[in-house]
């Protein structure tokens, strides 16, 4: 696998292999120094142009990441892993994998431990895989069933839906949740969150029902620009979060 190195410069960053030369806008980058590049050390360019070599975060991810289909937002991550509790240690079941970018950012979290994720479609599992490739994980196990029909794996901590019909897959998952574990059901619409509110077994009951807006600014006070972006992202998804609370 090739080794990709993440560079960062005054309004600019780049990822690139170190396995050959790069030819960049901002001159050409030497494998020689890419092979050598450790975090915090300087990279220029043959024209000078100063980079700093930095271990990139999630956010440095979401924009290289290969996207099949739509994938979840930062925003709606950020909910996600704060109302699921999404911690170190936590046993991570996922349905709908998709591109694979929400299995990465939970795997990324859970440490030793591991997110199981299920995913019917054989072309968005080859995406997701590169993505886990992309992303340098380990702990993420990609599975072409159907969650539906339910999981051999069981005490999963968090369960994650991010499927057209949650409602026809809670009952089978519930069945693979510890008492006291949190599911979210991501749902574009507000008719697929009442049909699986509706569906929800007696052992799972309704923490909370959000949706997340975000609202970005844009910045430039050398031309004395500090005001809302005139376009952006609306609304993306509803959030249901239920917790099981008995057998």
């Amino acid at each position: 696998m090739e080794k990709k190195v993440f560079l960062i410069g005054e309004k600019s960053s780049l990822f690139i292999s170190e396995d050959k030369d790069i030819n960049t806008e901002f001159g050409i980058i030497k494998s020689a120094q890419l092979k050598k590049a450790k975090p915090g050390s300087i990279i220029k360019t043959h024209k000078g142009k100063k980079f700093f070599v930095v271990a990139p975060s999630t956010p440095d991810m979401f924009r290289k990441i290969i996207r099949l289909p739509q994938i979840i937002t930062l925003k709606d991550m950020g909910s996600i892993i704060m109302y699921g509790g999404v911690k170190s240690g936590s046993k991570v079941l996922e349905a709908g994998t998709g591109s694979g970018f929400s299995a990465c950012v939970m795997a990324s979290l859970v440490g030793e431990s591991k997110v199981i994720s299920y995913e019917t479609r054989k072309d968005f599992i080859k995406v997701a895989k590169k993505n886990v490739s992309i992303f340098g994980l380990k702990n993420v196990d990609i599975i072409n069933a159907d969650i539906r029909k339910g999981s051999k794996f069981k005490d999963f901590d968090f369960v994650l839906l991010d499927i057209p019909d949650p409602w026809n897959a809670v009952k089978a998952v519930s069945k693979s949740m510890k008492i006291g574990a949190r599911l979210c059901s991501y749902s574009p619409s507000i008719i697929q969150i009442e049909k699986t509110i509706r569906a929800l077994p007696q052992e799972l009951e309704v923490e909370r029902l959000i949706n997340t807006d975000e609202k970005e600014w844009k910045v430039e006070l050398d031309r004395d620009i500090l005001r809302p972006e005139s376009s952006g992202i609306k609304h993306t998804a509803f959030l249901l979060f239920v917790r099981k609370t008995s057998r």
